[in-house]
């Protein structure tokens, strides 16, 4: 019998130690919105531009650069600050959700580029795209005739 009260000794400091231990449970957290960005289309784009990783090929500040061998665009990856110049409103937001399949080469005899605009229709809701569209349309320079 005494074994017995040993037993239930250690099973009882055990459970107790290993809640002392335990690190606590996952709780949840509300974080307010961030104050930082303007709620205009423009100001929400500018984060799905950031967050999806649009930055990585058309620069931090749209300019592009970023080499593309062999492309038809200088080899290098275009800019988005002008998209405003050659496409609308539902053109650009057309060629977000869909990418470019295929990227025109400068030299025909030459390889394929390596890099091309992938399609974000399926990663992307609707209001994202149009907001994105609203941060590319407002990348646009203040000093062309056409704004």
């Amino acid at each position: 019998m005494r074994w017995l009260a040993t037993v239930a000794g250690v099973v009882v400091s055990v459970v107790v130690l290993r809640a002392l231990v335990q690190p606590p449970g996952p709780q949840i957290i509300r974080s307010e919105p961030s104050q930082a960005a303007e709620d205009t289309a423009a100001a929400r784009g500018q984060l799905v531009y950031e967050r999806y990783g649009c930055a990585m090929c058309h620069g931090a500040d749209g300019t592009g650069g970023r080499e593309n061998l062999n492309s038809e665009t200088d080899g290098k990856i275009p800019g988005v600050v002008k998209v405003a110049e050659g496409y609308t409103r539902s053109e650009l937001a057309r060629l977000v959700r869909n990418g470019t399949p295929r990227i025109g080469k400068a030299d025909q005899a030459g390889p394929v580029p390596p890099y091309r605009m992938p399609g974000w229709g399926h990663r992307l809701s609707d209001a994202e795209v149009d907001d994105l569209v609203g941060y590319l349309i407002s990348l646009a320079p203040e000093s062309t005739s056409w704004r």
